[in-house]
């Protein structure tokens, strides 16, 4: 026994690692219970919701859009969301079908958007404004209110969209802060150099600059030159739109533009916004405009009303397949937290090749937000297209926030592309390289010896730079490459090689200008883009489509055991649990019957949506 203390007390005294790793295995057991209870949470939530109906729709409804909130291309229901009640970001395509269908609603007497620190992107706004411009013909009130618009940060894009109601609101002490585009990029050679890291990156042509940041002090002049119409061409945007929903002149936003931030009080002068006011201020609004029993109802919950939810109706389906992220050859998957931000070319392969076999497809809506990734996997994804369009199936490209490089790749055979005016896209250019730091690790005394069986099979490892002859087989694959781009590119809009050569470079465009060159073929969003489906099917120009996602998008309950699963947890145990749980509810009630879980927002529902 005295043996034992002692040893205890020379393990705590004299090994304080003993400690650190008690409380590491401590904390780690604990997370795992705290995991384990977060997904039975979600279990009870599945079950819960397998057996609620869609609620009938109340007799008045207000309509609410929180803007304070990240809006994403397409949501799929979390697991952590469902066990914690936690907000799950709102799909855009949500947002655009719920104003839609609540400008014809009977029971929608106005909407109300909440504004905040957070902001739209700016094609998500542009897409949101045209929505609401439909809406407003209904003649239905539509309020912003906001507790700020940008804050002491740049404010652009929240007022541009909160421009397109009729009554814009700020609570006292706010500020707009509507101001001029500003384009920044930190620049790091000179820090590198100092630690011995040089970015040796090759590319073509003069404007694709996406290693420009580690390898210059500042951007080159032809970069500058290309940012500078990019950021003139987006603030002429912000102050049309501006302009013609307050009927304003568009140099009297310019100089507003100029001059601001503003203080509230400077705002209401100007005339940025139309009164200043509390939030149960606007309470007393709305109750006076709809009605003391009219419900607040956010986009997911009304867009689960039974009554909102379209007739069954005979509709050509169109094939919705969602094309975001990184491009590569294949999604990790695994329900990570990146896994949104990657597009896997099998799956998005296989999506094509699927719609192409469905004989109810009629056509293919492709959504495309990417700033580029693999040529290869791009290629492949490109090749999936075409195949789809001999299948007889017409692919109709719609253009979010990105779609440059690999992201307009993956674009130019498609049959019609639709941008918004603000998409970056074009990009047509390549680049390859490393970061070397050989220098880098000799300042820190490791050395590096190995052996190879060719002059070339160490080529992309950091340690030492390009040999001559490496350097030549580098601008080979790029001169390859980019005549690949180049020569598609040319084809599959009909543009002239010359003409392609002058317009490529890597240089990036807004799509409003990409419009002008022929990158594009229209100017819009999703509307837009089913506008020219309908007239490639030779529809009505209000003929009903009734959207499906390919692949259809996983349930939650799926989505669960996907994560569960990248845990390496059993999905029989929960599987068992979620129906026990299920076969408890009837028990359970008496104690709980209280309690309410929101359905998940769903980017599209899991059947279709008639648009």
């Amino acid at each position: 026994m005295t043996f034992c203390a002692y040893s205890d007390n020379f393990f705590f005294s004299f090994f304080p690692l003993g400690i650190l790793v008690l409380k590491f295995l401590t904390r780690f057991f604990a997370v795992i219970g705290f995991l384990f209870v977060l997904l039975i949470g979600a279990g009870i939530a599945l079950a819960w919701r397998a057996e609620e109906k869609a609620a009938p729709e109340p007799d008045s409804v207000i309509l609410t859009l929180n803007f304070t909130q990240p809006i994403v291309e397409q949501s799929e229901p979390s697991p952590f969301t469902l066990a914690t009640g936690g907000d799950e970001p709102v799909a855009l395509l949500d947002v655009l079908e719920a104003i839609d269908a609540a400008k014809d609603d009977p029971h929608v007497k106005g909407i109300v958007a909440r504004f905040g620190d957070a902001q739209p992107t700016l094609t998500q706004a542009q897409e949101i404004r045209a929505a609401l411009a439909r809406f407003r013909t209904s003649g239905k009130f539509a309020y912003a209110y906001g507790t700020d618009f940008g804050a002491f940060g740049m404010g652009n894009r929240a007022y541009f969209l909160a421009s397109a109601f009729d009554q814009i609101w700020l609570q006292p002490v706010g500020t707009v802060s509507l101001t001029g585009v500003s384009l920044l990029s930190p620049f790091a050679k000179t820090a590198l150099d100092k630690i011995g890291v040089s970015a040796d990156y090759m590319q073509r042509e003069e404007y694709k600059s996406f290693m420009e940041p580690g390898q210059r002090d500042g951007f080159s002049p032809p970069v500058k030159a290309e940012m500078q119409a990019m950021a003139e061409d987006l603030a002429d945007q912000i102050a049309s739109g501006i302009a013609e929903s307050r009927k304003w002149e568009k140099t009297r936003v310019k100089d507003l533009m100029d001059r601001g931030p503003y203080t509230d009080e400077e705002a209401l002068q100007e005339g940025l916004v139309t009164r200043l006011a509390y939030v149960d201020e606007l309470q007393t609004e709305l109750e006076s405009k709809a009605g003391k029993d009219a419900q607040q109802t956010d986009v997911a919950t009304y867009l689960s009303y039974a009554d909102t939810k379209p007739e069954p109706q005979k509709s050509p389906t169109v094939a919705l397949i969602y094309g975001s992220g990184l491009i590569t050859d294949k999604n990790p998957g695994g329900g990570g937290l990146m896994e949104d931000k990657i597009m896997g070319a099998d799956d998005i392969a296989e999506a094509f090749d699927d719609a192409a076999k469905d004989d109810s497809v009629k056509a293919v809506l492709f959504r495309v937000d990417s700033p580029g990734g693999s040529p290869a996997a791009s290629e492949t994804i490109r090749r999936a297209l075409i195949h789809a369009k001999k299948q007889g199936k017409p692919v109709i490209v719609s253009m979010g926030e990105t779609a440059a490089s690999g992201g307009y790749w993956i674009s130019m055979d498609a049959d019609k592309i639709i941008a918004d005016p603000a998409t970056l896209t074009g990009s047509i250019g390549v680049l390859a390289g490393k970061f070397e730091a050989g220098q880098f690790m000799q300042k820190l005394g490791v050395s590096v010896d190995g052996v190879s069986t060719a002059p070339n099979a160490g080529m992309w490892m950091p340690v030492a730079p390009f040999t001559p002859m490496q350097r030549a087989r580098v601008n080979a694959l790029l001169d390859s490459t980019y005549h690949a781009f180049l020569t598609d590119a040319s084809a599959a809009r009909k543009i002239p090689m010359a003409k392609m050569q002058e317009i490529a470079k890597g240089r990036v465009w807004t799509g409003q200008q990409a419009v002008k060159i022929g990158l594009v073929d229209a100017l819009g969003g999703y509307e837009v883009a089913l506008d020219e489906t309908r007239k490639l099917l030779k529809l009505d120009e209000d003929a009903s489509l009734s959207l499906e996602i390919f692949p259809p998008l996983p349930t939650p309950a799926q989505r669960l055991m996907k994560f569960m699963r990248h845990l390496g947890v059993e999905a029989s145990a929960l599987t068992l649990t979620s129906a026990s749980l299920a076969d408890l509810r009837s028990a359970l009630s008496p104690w709980i019957g209280s309690l309410t879980i929101a359905p998940a927002p769903v980017a599209v529902r899991m059947g279709t949506i008639v648009r």
